[in-house]
């Protein structure tokens, strides 16, 4: 079951201002009524099944270390981190119907500093500051490395499938970086989505949110866009995006 508070699964203010830097006004998306949706065997069969990785999200200058599970990975490391997460009562996310987890695979790939979820989430919100990024709000949004705390060597996470045992990885994103992802990659495709629609951006409760508009179908071409967005996304929710009724539904994003 997962374990994540109420508080882990909300957008803070702080992270929507982050993204709301970049809004963009315009028509309304191009698939606001539009159904599509995975059945869940499909769903399944999608997240577990290994394809080539994708290029890596982000933009940096230098070389730097990928951890990929399946070239060489640590089997030990992975359940370290894994009760890790539990202890702290943040990450293992389980998807409903099926066997499957979610589980950040980050550590150092030099000292070999374990990182948890929340240890992971808390570098996101206050990295180590960069010249490579005109501003902090695009730091957050583009900047996908951490910077181990003891060594200083940076490395890209991985969020590992698991159905009891390892089935697939892809990149580990933070939240705000993965609606960033998510925007672009529907501007790529001509469409808006999420902050890119001001009509998406309410008052809820007396906060800012944004409407989840996103069909995850759409997003097929990018398995790491849709693994990072379900890890984000509440237990209760995640059928919703599953089989597509999450716009009909009037659903947050990450429950906001």
């Amino acid at each position: 079951m997962n374990k994540w508070s109420n508080r882990a699964k909300i957008l803070t203010q702080d992270e929507i201002d982050q993204l709301l830097t970049a809004v963009v006004d315009g028509s309304e998306g191009a698939f606001a009524e539009q159904e599509d949706s995975f059945d869940i065997d499909a769903f399944e069969d999608f997240l577990t099944k290994r394809t080539a990785p994708e290029r890596p999200y982000g933009i940096f200058d230098e070389d730097i270390s990928i951890l990929r599970f399946f070239e060489g990975g640590d089997e030990n490391i992975l359940a370290d981190i894994r009760e890790r997460n539990i202890a702290s009562g943040y990450g293992n996310i389980t998807i409903p119907n099926t066997a499957i987890e979610l589980i950040n695979y980050s550590f150092c790939p030099k000292c070999r500093t374990i990182f948890s979820f929340q240890e992971i989430a808390d570098y996101y919100k206050n990295p180590v500051k960069s010249e490579l990024f005109t501003s902090r709000a695009v730091q957050h949004r583009e900047d996908t490395r951490v910077c181990c705390h003891n060594c200083g060597t940076f490395f890209l996470p991985s969020l590992i499938v698991a159905d009891g045992a390892p089935r697939n990885e892809v990149q580990f994103l933070c939240r705000t970086q993965t609606i960033h992802a998510i925007e672009k990659f529907f501007l790529s495709q001509g469409e808006k989505v999420l902050t890119q629609l001001k009509s998406n951006i309410v008052e809820n409760n007396s906060r800012r949110t944004i409407k989840n508009d996103v069909l995850i179908k759409r997003l097929e071409p990018r398995p790491t866009l849709i693994a990072n967005m379900i890890q984000y996304t509440p237990f209760e929710k995640i059928m919703n995006l599953v089989d597509g009724t999450n716009i009909k539904k009037g659903d947050y994003l990450f429950n906001g």
